[in-house]
């Protein structure tokens, strides 16, 4: 039989979406909207979306909207089924086998699978009292170190890193280590001394943020993610 790669992890499992005898779940596991989605929304999928052809693939519609709404370049701008897919384009394009890639000791795990499947070795930093700790992160780092991710506010903690905290961090990193930004909760922020990846890391040359319209738009059922980073790796002609 053809060869192939043996990859030690735990497989990402999500929660049960059907119960017996339940309807109307709210499956807090995978952090779905329990609002829904908008009625707005629903009436352009049924009536302007043509499922028997396929997409853009470059979703030149999506990226432009997206970068009137949050003020930022087109170009820059990398759409993706869900951002899961964007966290396995970052993973192909920057790592090889024997790299090292830190994650916080509480992360999403499509950090680390997708890692893992790039042959990369996985660090995990430890948190104190589940928040992810800056100088943890900076103790992991050795010259093999490629890529950061963290989730802030982090899942599935709840926990967050303030503005300075999460700008001391970028400043104690090697220009050619990658901090990767998850951004999938910044909606949900109030707190006055936290501000997000995409306004802090905007003009940024080794960050990259991740966005998603599952969480508070909902939008879990169609996959669609995006991602916001320098131009020279996002472009596309």
């Amino acid at each position: 039989m053809p060869q192939f790669k043996k990859i030690s992890f735990k497989s990402y499992k999500p929660g049960k979406s059907q119960l017996s005898r339940i309807k109307n779940i709210t499956k807090l596991s995978a952090n779905e909207s329990a609002l829904g989605s908008s009625s707005k929304v629903r009436k352009i999928v049924n009536s302007k979306i043509n499922l028997s052809k396929y997409p853009d693939n470059k979703s030149t519609k999506l990226r432009l909207e997206i970068s009137k709404k949050f003020r930022c370049e087109f170009e820059q701008i990398i759409c993706g089924a869900g951002s899961d897919e964007i966290i396995q384009i970052i993973c192909q394009l920057f790592l090889k086998p024997k790299d090292e890639v830190i994650v916080p000791q509480y992360s999403f795990l499509m950090y680390r699978i997708y890692s893992k499947i790039a042959g990369a070795n996985v660090l995990f930093a430890k948190e104190n009292n589940h928040k992810i700790s800056v100088s943890e992160i900076v103790k992991k780092i050795s010259k093999k170190t490629k890529i950061i991710f963290l989730a802030n506010p982090n899942n599935p903690t709840g926990t967050y890193l303030k503005k300075n905290e999460i700008l001391e961090l970028r400043k104690k990193l090697r220009n050619n280590i990658l901090l990767v930004v998850d951004d999938a909760y910044d909606e949900y922020m109030r707190k006055k001394d936290y501000t997000s990846g995409l306004k802090l890391f905007k003009k940024s040359k080794n960050v990259i943020i991740l966005r998603t319209f599952s969480k508070i738009y909902g939008l879990a059922a169609l996959r669609v993610g995006w991602g916001y980073g320098p131009k020279k790796f996002i472009f596309q002609k």
